[in-house]
Order: structure tokens, then sequence, then C-alpha cells
């Protein structure tokens, strides 16, 4: 008998059950005994939804495919119900079935947002708001691109047709959680409901501690040391209009604007927690070095950025802010600004992230 998953509320075993495949990931983790591969994602019924856990999986079996699970099961993993798919389950493509899935969402912090939750409930303030038009299928339509952030952590967001206000405080239900190109975005859909709260969200630096990332969010500080300066520093050339490197001294779509030299650097920060990879460029590194941007631009190709890098921060202790970004399973941190601080407020960042996660 096929089980439902409002049915699946405890750990059991030998669990049979008919599910749409609603989001999938893979992961490689390396250990002493060598690589290990599981996959992993959200699966759902006209019930619910429940994530899974599967150390084998059919190749070609895609989101969005019905299937049956037969003999798998479920046990509870941070405090909530999880399906496990292992050696001795079955996976069997259902390719003339289609189902309708009750999108459930739970009400999370941003900070807390993954791809292991298809769809999520979030309360925050709307900053940043870029209106385009599109078209589909003949009729002109509009999105709405934004960040969303609370007291913990932004992320980008998309509202297709929904309109969203600079500066309004909303909750959204139902938003899909997507990644593109390595960050963590929602995306508002005909499913999903906008409505404004009142409520204020806290206007102060979202201080975390390295041990806490979970998933590429945005908008976060880090206190700690650096403890490494990366060798692959080094000076790009950049057109002044649309920002990407150039080659042969000239953008090929803007062949007469202005370009201006860039820098490239990465280090590694401590903060007792653990360790991650910074990037930054001339923006956040330079005003932190105080090197007037005409100056640079003036010495950037006779100079050795290696060592302006490492000169001005290995072992020193700083605080940076910036956007998580996923990037070949490992999260690293795409720097915006770089401040020094004092062992005084080092001191108060700790008690305040301490505060945070009592």
């Amino acid at each position: 008998m096929l089980s439902k998953i409002i049915e699946v509320d405890t750990a059991k075993q030998n669990i049979d059950m008919k599910v749409k495949l609603l989001s999938l990931n893979k992961r490689t983790v390396k250990n002493e005994r060598g690589e290990t591969v599981y996959y992993y994602g959200m699966i759902g019924d006209e019930t619910g939804t429940l994530p899974f856990t599967a150390w084998v999986f059919p190749p070609a079996i895609r989101v969005g495919d019905v299937v049956e699970i037969r003999s798998c099961y479920s046990s509870i993993y941070n405090g909530k119900i999880r399906i496990y798919i292992d050696g001795r389950s079955e996976v069997i493509l259902k390719p003339d079935v289609d189902m309708e899935v009750k999108r459930t969402s739970d009400l999370v912090k941003i900070r807390d947002i993954s791809l292991s939750m298809p769809y999520v409930s979030v309360i925050g303030k709307i900053t940043g708001v870029h209106k385009r038009e599109y078209e589909n299928e003949g009729i002109s339509k509009n999105v709405y691109q934004a960040y969303i952030e609370d007291e913990t952590a932004r992320v980008r967001i998309s509202s297709f047709g929904k309109a969203l206000q600079e500066n309004d405080v909303v909750r959204i239900d139902n938003a899909r959680v997507t990644q593109f190109n390595g960050y963590i975005s929602l995306s508002i859909g005909d499913n999903s409901k906008i409505e404004a709260v009142n409520t204020t969200i806290p206007d102060k630096p979202r201080h975390i501690f390295i041990s806490e990332i979970r998933s590429p969010v945005g908008g976060i500080t880090i206190a700690g040391f650096v403890v490494s300066v990366g060798q692959g520093s080094r000076i790009f050339t950049k057109c002044s209009v649309c920002k990407r490197i150039v080659e042969n001294g000239k953008c090929n779509d803007h062949p007469k604007a202005p370009v201006y030299p860039d820098l490239f650097g990465y280090f590694s920060i401590s903060d007792g927690t653990g360790t991650i990879t910074c990037y930054i460029n001339g923006d956040s590194f330079l005003p932190y070095a105080g090197i007037p941007q005409e100056q640079f631009r003036r010495d950037a190709y006779s100079t050795n950025p290696n060592a302006i890098i490492k000169k001005n921060l290995i072992g020193k202790c700083i605080s940076v802010t910036g956007d998580l970004r996923m990037q070949d399973d490992k999260i690293t941190l795409n720097v915006q600004s770089i401040r020094a601080i004092s062992a005084e407020d080092n001191r108060e960042i700790t008690n305040i992230i301490e505060e945070e996660f009592q």
C-alpha cells in the first residue's frame, strides 16, 4: 500500500510512496576514506512535501518527474521528518502520471534559507527595487527585481507580476527557492502571496560566526583575523560602461567607452569557529587600504597586487561585509567592504554574536 506524505509523521521502515520530485541536488564529500556522493532535495504529493537524502539515484530522473519509491525509510533529522533512499530502495519513473503538489512553506529567517526547502515564507524589508518588462506568449508583463532583508541576512528576489515597493516591510508566503550563479534567491509567482506587515527590521550589522554559515545568503558581516593571502592576485582592465573585463584595450560591446584598471585578490579569514575564503576588488579593498582611486589607476600596471594586499591584510583583525556564494560545493564571500577593528571592537562584536545564538 502506498503511503501519503501526510501519513509519514514518525520514523518508519519499508515505506512505499508515489511522489513528484521537486528539487534534486548532488554533493561530494571528501574524507579519509575517499569521496562519497549523495543526493538530496524535496519530494511532494497532494498532501504535502518532505526533504529526502539518497545514496543512489537514477540519473534519468529529472525535477518535475513523478516516481514511485519502494522500500525507503523515514527518520527524524534536526527535529524534522526526512525520507532516506538507500541501496535497498527502488526509484521507478512514472512517465504518464502527473501530480498536483500541496505546497507548504515554513516561515524562516533569511539566513536559514537553503535549497533543501523548495518553498519558504519570509518577513523582511524590500530594497533596491528595479522593474523591467518581459514578454510571455505575446503579452507584455512586469518583473520586479530587488532584495529582501531581515535582521539575519538578505537575498535577491524576483517577483513576476506582483509589484514590490522600496522600503516596504512585507510577508511573502510560498516563495520558490532558487540558486543562480552560486547565489540563493527567491522567486514570487502566481502561487505566492505578498502582504504588508507592521513590524520593524533592525538596522544593524548582521554579524555571524563562520561555523553558522549554511547557505549562500547575502549582506552578512564576519569579524576575524586574516590568516593567509592568495598568490593569484592580479590587475584587470574593465569597461567603464558594462564593468566587464576587456581584452586588447577595448570592450567589444562598447568600443568607444573608456577602460580602467581594477584589482582582484583573495584571502582567508578565521574567527575561531572556522575559516572562509574572501574575494575582493578595488571597490572593496582600496578604501580600506587608504589608496585613492586616482593613484591606483595611475600606478596599477607597475604595482605588485599580491604585495599590496599582503601588506595591508595579513595578520590584521578586520570586519568584512558581503554576499556569500556557492562555488564548487564550497561557500565563499564576495567582499563589499572592509573595516579595521580594534581588540575592544572585536570583543563587542563577539558579545553581539553570542547573544544572537543563545
